[in-house]
């Protein structure tokens, strides 16, 4: 099986074409191929597959096998495997996902390929949601990007970047109010147009970035008055920009997308 080793911002994720290959169990494969000793390593699998609504469809799987809905790394890097691999000649696409189809932006440079995604509209479920855990109440702010975020914001005062605890993150993650499981930011506000932010994702642990979770931040950030419409999240894996239209509501993500390797997988799969 030939693949596509590819990582935006530091999200990295194993591209299949699946007009190409036949993948009879892409849960099972998700879970070998993206094991970081014994497979290829990765934070999961995303097939590109043809759709009859859009220019492509994408079809995305955690590193534990669960079905992923929306991934904004993962959908940019998808953006620029069709363009690069000579599947489309567009630099507008839209792409269908189980979150609804987006609209993608590419910019094709040699050192930088970027990408910006309409990610859609952020729905806040919820600004002010009380979590207990350990004895400790923490208050999130929950919101949609076509799938869960509990954004957590920091104190000023909560030590350095590398000494927040993604234990805590986790634990939020699977708490028991939220059904099949959460994403958890961990957000500290730099500025009102900054942030600094790790991210525990459902169904892949603790990652070096993640694109809905920096969407889901800038709008929890925005909606509590702690930031302004555009943003810069500075995450382990590097920087991501967010938009928040004020009119139609809608949230755009850019950053840079990068080709790390590919090669031939010879596991039955």
């Amino acid at each position: 099986m030939n693949f596509t080793k590819m990582q935006g911002c530091g999200n990295d994720y194993i591209y299949v074409d699946s007009e190409k290959e036949k993948i009879r169990n892409p849960s099972a494969l998700a879970r070998r191929i993206s094991d970081r000793h014994y497979g290829v390593g990765a934070d999961g699998l995303i097939l590109i597959c043809p759709s009859d609504r859009a220019d492509f469809r994408m079809e995305m799987y955690n590193a534990d096998g669960s079905r992923g809905t929306m991934c904004g790394n993962g959908i940019r890097c998808l953006g620029q495997y069709v363009y690069q691999n000579g599947k489309t000649e567009k630099k507008e696409l839209e792409i269908e996902t189980d979150s609804g189809i987006k609209k993608l932006w590419l910019y094709p440079d040699d050192k930088n390929f970027r990408v910006r995604v309409c990610m859609g509209v952020p729905d806040i479920r919820e600004k002010h949601f009380a979590v207990s855990i350990r004895g400790r109440k923490t208050e999130v702010v929950l919101v949609s990007m076509g799938n869960p975020h509990a954004v957590i914001f920091l104190p000023p005062d909560a030590g350095s970047f590398r000494q927040w605890k993604m234990e805590y993150a986790r634990e939020i993650s699977e708490y028991s109010a939220f059904r099949g499981g959460i994403n958890a930011e961990l957000v500290r506000m730099t500025s009102e147009y900054g942030m600094k932010m790790r991210v525990w994702e459902r169904g892949s642990g603790e990652t070096l970035s993640c694109g809905t979770g920096a969407c889901a931040a800038a709008a929890a950030a925005a909606v509590t008055g702690r930031g302004k419409r555009r943003m810069k999240i500075e995450m382990p894996g590097g920087i991501l920009s967010t938009e928040w239209k004020t009119g139609s509501g809608l949230m755009y993500l850019e950053g840079t997308s990068r080709i790390i390797c590919k090669g031939d997988y010879t596991e039955k799969y």
